[in-house]
């Protein structure tokens, strides 16, 4: 990879800073009055140099005087008052001709003994070299002058501002600073000195200033990671130093320095990167008397020609530009000896209107593939994929750079340089790291967590598989999960198995192994290996893609070659694995086996495997996203949408709120030992035109670890249990459920399983959040006060019953009821005004509403005028619902009765029971028969999966079942940066809402609820009134899905604002009435370190 080339100006430090001219000595009266006023103005002095007259000359003896003073230590100082002859002016002048120090006349203060004793606490000090510490010397608009001042300023304004507010008196303060003045003469030659300007912080550019070498910098004063572009040229000045300095010739020497230095500076402002005309001037003017100089060049800098250029031939028919195609065919088809490096012939290419180099670009993403495998799949999702094209595109790519959702994955990288090389190619540095990030992390075995993270965004899990043509083991899987299941990458699975069996060798961490024959040699295992590294089947738990080991022994030992290789097949797959220490659990892994054979689903009545999943074959164009609508004739719907990068295949839809890192922060980059990494991110909206818009600031916080009573810690994002609870550590913030949990061997025939043990009675209060406990003691357990909630069920109370709402004249109340998860947004209101005199309702927001006769309403003010009743918020539902539902009322699965079985399920609740709620059910599952009062339903299938949620009295036919813990200060943070509009963001109907677009299959319906455990309960549940077995489970594996996706902290939660609250998920086991899940991992290894065995074979 080539060096970037940073053009810098040479900063002059040669000082040449004005003296302050002598003041006469005051008379009494004067003191008196400069005493009066000491906030006006010094009076400016003259140079030092201006010998008008001999009493001048005789100041700047005595100033010379005072500054040798001030620079040695008291001993020596004295020794030398007596023993070295005092030097003329002249004398003086010639010395210091390269420096001017700030003058400080000392004697209108004190004399002899008493000079003495007002130096002493100056000598006394160590010389600091950052100006921070000499700005602690002095208060008021002198202090706050100095903290705004920059030593690179300072080096070329003499005449600074500093001198117009720091009175002559301050002697510690013009000691400090004439000591960090030295220490910018002392380092004058330093080559990286020209570097300081690029400083980000003022005192790492204050500390570049005072240093001497790219060591003495980076010594704990400035972080890497806040400084990248500083680090960058004095990386390259270190190297031209280190290369030309072996020059024997001014010809090579100056050759040397064109490879490292831009020629003008107009070049780096417009952020060129020049280079020298050709490799052939540098052979020229060094030859064979410098090879080693030549040698160290090709180390630092991309110098050689583009290795087999021949083979990127293909890419140029990517690009719809005539002259691009032209221009691209001319330079591939060169001769070797003429062909370019690949730098230049990328900059060429860009010159003939092949446009920037971005990865999601066809012509460019062929380029950076051909390496890697023959055959580059088209098609997917960067085939949709559009640049932003409205007036604000620059500050759009400023704020989320090359990709704002990958860039949340930098947190995930295990060594620091893997966070910083993270953070500059999802930023926007992509083209220069690119090489580096690919080579030095994806496919590093210790990176795993970051390879999945990116993954996740490109190419999301999804369920089913069928219609491959090569691959065809693995058709007929409809609830299998797969990244890339597409006859695209059926065709890329052929092409590698052709690859491999015409090579016959493959490459392992940069290690050739040649192999046997793979058409003889177990020829059914290497074609099921091509193909799940291109379709990439997905575990159930954490949604890995690594192959097991125990098939990569397999594979191996039966057809490694022996007589070309004596590495052992479990030394070499053990490579492959990730390092993990003793109490870490291995990732599960994907096992070969299951695909030697043919899938054995069978398709059920009701369509193919009764599954529908619409968005899977990307219905909408480039510039929307595909919305799941379950109650809609299409089953979904496509809205504008926002990408979130230039090259990103995530995006948002049109309204959407977002959460991602700032481009300039420090966060997730590379920190020193000890350091926490520090979160700072900003909260923006999809707008129109597919612009983000609205970005405001969110508090930032540390990745802080958490430490219980005791000493026991837990790293930033991870789970544990405390007795029978599940806990949560979030920035150091521990969350846990509140379960009241059973001593082992002690019967206590009073425990309840309840928070506090609370009695299992059913006296419902409704809180200030909007949320029903079935009890006061509950409520209380749970942190409310008892003016924090009322006696009675929160739907049971008239939100617009006279004085209890504040709709001014010309709107009319209307009941919304919602779930504040918050402590911000208080009170919670459960009510929303509807403007009511408007001429057109048209002009209201779209949000539909359901009235008692079953008629579906575009808004509420079409509603009321109407004349309508409110059954609930939503289109009128259909299917299982309708069926159902009837006048009489039900009792939710959290405690709430609902009019009818349509409005729990608009509200995401199941029915627990029909009739109103009359008890509460109990947390443990092993307590015995509860609810003795409650009737359960039958169940609806045989293949049922019966889940009970805690508190509920009887169980769910479930697909799948989890549950989730959520950060309330993550909460506060987004509430604080949406400054109080669409905080309905933020409510629990919200959080489900965004949940269930992330269901793709149609026939599942998520559901939740708020439980007294402290946490969110989820189920997916089909819609059918019917469920087959593979409807049942689809939506377990759906729940999976999600729940992986909370728990691996994938952009695609954290980059939606309701979502990015949500910390921890934990997969339920169905009770006793069903079997349950068998989940355990196994050993694995990565399927991105398993793809450079068969693919990086090209180079």
């Amino acid at each position: 990879m080539r060096l970037p080339i940073v053009c810098v100006t040479l900063l002059t430090l040669t000082l040449s800073a004005a003296a302050l001219r002598q003041p006469q000595t005051p008379t009494d009266a004067e003191a008196e009055e400069n005493q009066s006023n000491k906030n006006a103005h010094l009076e400016r002095h003259g140079r030092r140099r201006n010998n008008n007259n001999s009493s001048s000359n005789n100041k700047s003896n005595n100033a010379a005087a005072t500054r040798q003073q001030l620079r040695q230590p008291q001993s020596k100082r004295q020794q030398q008052q007596q023993q070295r002859p005092k030097l003329s002016s002249e004398e003086e002048e010639q010395q210091e001709e390269d420096y001017d120090w700030t003058d400080v006349d000392t004697s209108a203060m004190a004399t002899g003994d008493s000079f003495e004793a007002v130096v002493e606490p100056v000598r006394t000090q160590s010389a600091p070299y950052d100006i921070f510490a000499c700005c602690n010397e002095v208060f008021g608009s002198c202090r706050e002058s100095c903290e705004n001042l920059s030593l690179v300023q300072l080096a070329t304004d003499p005449r600074a501002e500093l001198k117009k507010y720091c009175q002559l008196h301050q002697l510690e303060f013009w000691g400090c600073l004439n000591r960090t003045l030295e220490a910018v003469a002392r380092g004058s030659d330093w080559s990286g000195r020209r570097c300081c300007q690029f400083g980000v912080l003022q005192h790492c550019r204050n500390a570049c200033a005072t240093s001497s070498s790219s060591t003495e910098l980076s010594n704990g004063i400035c972080r890497r990671s806040d400084e990248q572009q500083l680090y960058d040229c004095l990386e390259r000045q270190d190297a031209a130093d280190r290369c030309c300095g072996q020059a024997r010739t001014s010809e090579c020497l100056q050759a040397c320095r064109a490879v490292f230095e831009t020629p003008n500076e107009n070049e780096s402002e417009n952020g060129s990167r020049p280079h020298p005309d050709d490799r052939l001037q540098l052979d020229r003017a060094c030859g064979e008397r410098n090879a080693d100089v030549l040698q160290c060049i090709n180390n630092h800098t991309d110098m050689t020609p583009l290795a087999n250029a021949h083979q990127y031939l293909p890419c140029c028919k990517y690009s719809n530009n005539e002259h691009c195609s032209r221009t691209c065919r001319a330079l591939l088809h060169q001769n070797v000896s003429q062909v370019e490096r690949s730098d230049v012939i990328f900059e060429r290419l860009q010159a003939a209107g092949c446009g920037t180099p971005l990865p999601h670009l066809p012509f460019w993403q062929c380029f950076l593939t051909v390496p890697r495998k023959l055959y580059v799949p088209a098609g997917g999702q960067t085939q949709h994929h559009r640049a932003p094209s409205y007036a604000g595109a620059n500050e759009q790519t400023n704020q989320l750079g090359i990709d704002a959702a990958k860039r949340q994955c930098c947190e995930f990288a295990s060594s620091h340089k893997c966070r910083r090389l993270c953070s500059q190619i999802f930023s926007n540095d992509w083209w220069e790291t690119r090489a580096s990030f690919d080579s030095e992390c994806l496919e590093q075995p210790a990176e795993l967590e970051l390879r999945r993270c990116i993954e996740s965004v490109d190419a999301p899990c999804e369920l089913g598989c069928d219609g491959l043509s090569f691959c065809t083991n693995f058709n007929n899987r409809p609830t299998e999960l797969f990244r890339s299941c597409t006859p695209a990458h059926d065709a890329a699975a052929r092409e590698d198995l052709l690859l491999l069996q015409q090579r016959g060798y493959v490459r392992v961490l940069g290690q050739e192994l040649h192999i046997k024959n793979t058409t003889r040699c177990a020829p059914e295992k290497w074609q099921a290996l091509v193909c799940a590294l291109q379709l990439q089947p997905c575990t159930r738990v954490g949604l890995y893609n690594g192959i097991c080991r125990e098939d990569c022994n397999e594979l191996l030992d039966e057809c490694l070659d022996w007589t070309r290789q004596t590495q052992r097949p479990q030394a070499i797959c053990a490579r492959l694995q990730p390092t993990l220490s003793e109490d870490e659990v291995p990732p599960p892994c994907i096992s070969l086996r299951a695909y030697l054979e043919r899938g054995d689903a069978a398709p059920e009545a009701g369509g193919h495997y009764g599954l529908t999943a619409p968005c899977a074959a990307m219905p909408c164009n480039g510039s929307e996203v595909c919305v799941p609508q379950r109650n809609g004739s299409q089953g979904y719907s496509c809205i504008p949408s926002c990408s979130l990068g230039q090259a990103s295949s995530l995006s948002v839809p049109f309204g959407a709120y977002l959460r991602v890192g700032k481009t300039s922060s420090s966060a997730g980059t590379g920190l020193a030992s000890g350091q926490l990494l520090m979160a700072e991110h900003m909260v923006c909206r999809c707008g129109r035109r597919g612009q983000v818009e609205q970005c405001q600031p969110l508090p930032s916080y540390t990745h802080a670890h958490c430490v219980l009573p005791g000493g026991r810690s837990f790293r930033h994002g991870e789970s544990f249990y405390l007795e029978c609870n599940l806990c949560s550590c979030f920035a150091g913030e521990i969350t846990c459920t509140k379960q009241q949990c059973r001593l082992v061997g002690y019967t206590d025939a009073s425990y309840t399983s309840l928070p506090c043990n609370c009695p299992a009675h059913y006296v419902p209060v409704c809180g200030v959040n909007g949320n029903t406990y079935p009890s006061a003691c509950v409520a209380k357990c749970l942190g409310l006060q008892e003016t924090s909630y009322v006696y009675g069920a929160c739907n049971a109370r008239n939100a617009c019953q006279a004085g209890t709402h504040d709709c001014p004249v010309g709107t009319q109340c209307l009941e919304q009821r919602q779930i504040c998860l918050s402590s911000m947004q208080r009170p919670c209101s459960q009510h929303v005004c509807v403007n009511i005199t408007a001429s057109s309702c048209s002009s209201h927001h779209s949000q539909e509403l359901c009235d008692t006769r079953g008629q579906t309403y575009t808004n509420a003010c079409a509603l009321l005028q109407s004349n309508g009743q409110l059954a609930y918020w939503g289109a009128c539902l259909s299917g299982r619902c309708a069926a159902q539902s009837s006048i009489t009322p039900v009792c939710g699965i959290n405690g709430v009765t609902y009019r009818s079985t349509c409005a729990a399920w608009a509200d995401y609740v199941l029915v627990d029971y029909v009739g109103r709620c009359r008890e509460v059910g109990l947390l443990a599952a092993d307590m015995g028969r509860r609810c003795r009062t409650v009737k359960c339903p039958a169940p609806v299938s045989q293949h049922c999966r019966h889940i009970v949620p805690p508190g509920a009295c009887c169980p769910i036919c479930a697909g799948g079942a989890f549950r989730i813990i959520y950060s309330r200060k993550q909460l506060d943070r987004a509430m604080y940066a949406l400054r109080g509009s669409r905080s309905s963001l933020l409510t629990l109907h919200g959080v489900l809402q965004q949940l269930d677009q992330m269901v793709q299959v149609s026939e599942c319906q998520l559901t939740g609820f708020l439980t007294m455990e402290v946490g969110i309960f989820v189920a997916l549940v089909t819609r059918s009134a019917r469920p087959t077995r593979l409807q049942l489970e689809a939506c377990a594996r759906e729940a999976e899905k999600i729940s992986a996706l909370i728990s691996a902290q994938s952009p695609r939660i954290t980059t939606n604002l309701a979502l990015s609250s949500l910390t921890v998920s934990h997969v339920l086991e169905p009770s006793l009435y069903g079997r349950g899940l068998n989940l355990s991992p196994t050993l694995m290894l990565l399927l991105p370190v398993a793809l450079i065995m068969l693919i990086r074979s090209l180079k």
